[in-house]
């Protein structure tokens, strides 16, 4: 018998607390975003009672918060408050919503709520790390490659209707020149009136908010 026979040592995992442990983490997970939904309300009810102006410096001098942390916080309250506030600890739904971190509940905010709803049932997000679901959301936003295409086709086919009727009004004006040279004048004025609003308005597309 060979007393030196190296022997490899069996690894127990002790299943009950790697239970306890991710329950415990699940529960964190969970109460970490339901705070920072209220965190949220609270903040929402404080803005609507200042007055115009003052709420960058309550932030400052009341609960020491940027403008973007608060943003953040009042944002996940109005996508996220009414429904998970609300939830009983057993509802799949509530569940769902326990996988989310604050920054991972952040990140999906980028998704519009009907799509939100539906990539939260579709994904496991507590698997999920923060760049992967960082680009899955990424992915989500980006518009469909048939979509672009789609586009693409009726811009070109907006261009060659321009072309044709620019064609076709530059005949017409020869014809007015000819005919009557003080209505063909008065025409062309028109015309430029009207490409020099088309320019201006293609500057500002897509319109800008005031």
């Amino acid at each position: 018998m060979n007393r030196n026979k190296f022997v490899t040592p069996v690894l127990c995992h002790p299943p009950k607390e790697r239970t306890e442990i991710n329950a415990i983490n699940w529960e964190s997970r969970k109460m970490l975003l339901k705070n920072a939904i209220e965190v949220g309300r609270l903040l929402k009810e404080a803005k609507e009672l200042l007055n115009h102006g003052e709420w960058l410096k309550w932030l400052k001098e009341s609960v020491s918060f940027s403008k973007s942390t608060a943003a953040n916080l009042m944002n996940l309250y109005k996508a996220y408050g009414p429904k998970l506030l609300s939830l009983a600890d057993d509802d799949p739904n509530s569940q769902a919503l326990g996988n989310l971190t604050y920054t991972k509940a952040v990140l999906l905010l980028g998704l519009p709520e009907e799509e939100r709803e539906a990539f939260i049932a579709q994904h496991d997000l507590g698997a999920m790390t923060t760049r992967q679901l960082s680009q899955a959301v990424k992915e989500q936003r980006a518009p469909a490659p048939t979509l672009v295409t789609n586009y693409e086709e009726k811009y070109t086919a907006c261009c060659q209707t321009i072309a044709d009727a620019f064609q076709e009004l530059l005949t017409t004006l020869d014809q007015l020149a000819r005919l009557d040279p003080q209505t063909k004048e008065k025409c062309s004025q028109d015309a430029g009136q009207l490409a020099s609003y088309m320019v201006e308005r293609l500057k500002d597309q897509p319109p800008q908010a005031n």
